[in-house]
């Protein structure tokens, strides 16, 4: 895993790598059919008594040969039903990112996130990931831009993955990242928030019938 982390960041440091995967609850790991470790996301389970349950993804990587592979995807979403069955809570996705790649799994995978290039965030999910965002970052926490800007050394993507293809330039959801995260090569990260519920009422329903 610290392999292929190292790979994908400039600045990675591997005592902040095992430090962030002794916070986290569960790991989700993609292996190939050489069971050699080509992607994983790290996992930990913010909860509020009684009122929801945030799971935050920390460190996530894929191998650029398995982009469009989507098993990963799928393990995260269940792992979010089965938190939603155990806890019977409202769950929600706590993301934060400083790639495109990641802003586009929130939007293709699920239909109700912020932020979103199309409509604000209620006030109700905009204190969620206020609170949310100061609970577990603190002062790198900037609420007026929606954004994490660390100081010191900091992680960010190596230069060969840093990159925006033409193409990719002129969807929407990506020129809303762009232009919300300006500085994400420098490492400044996107804090996002998408409920899971929907995803569970579309899981079960289509289980059933």
């Amino acid at each position: 895993m610290w392999a292929l982390f190292a790979a994908s960041y400039d600045g990675a440091k591997r005592s902040d790598f095992d430090r962030d995967l002794d916070e986290k609850h569960h790991v989700i790991v993609l292996k190939d059919v050489e069971r050699r470790v080509m992607g994983f996301s790290t996992l930990l389970a913010i909860e509020e008594p009684g009122q929801w349950c945030a799971v935050f993804s920390g460190d996530t990587i894929v191998a650029p040969g398995f982009w469009g592979q989507t098993a990963l995807q799928r393990a995260f979403i269940w792992y979010l039903m089965a938190q939603r069955l155990k806890r019977g809570l409202p769950v929600y996705w706590f993301l934060i990112t400083k790639g495109y790649r990641t802003y586009l799994l929130l939007t293709r995978y699920f239909p109700t996130h912020w932020p979103r290039h199309d409509a604000p965030t209620p006030a109700l999910e905009a204190s969620l990931l206020d609170t949310l965002c100061r609970r577990k970052f603190g002062d790198a926490w900037d609420p007026a831009s929606g954004l994490l800007r660390f100081t010191g050394d900091v992680c960010r993507l190596a230069e060969d993955l840093a990159d925006v293809p033409a193409r990719m330039a002129k969807d929407a959801d990506v020129a809303f990242f762009l232009a919300k995260n300006p500085r994400w090569r420098e490492g400044d990260e996107l804090c996002c928030l998408a409920a899971a519920d929907d995803l569970f009422v579309q899981k079960t329903t289509r289980t059933f019938l």
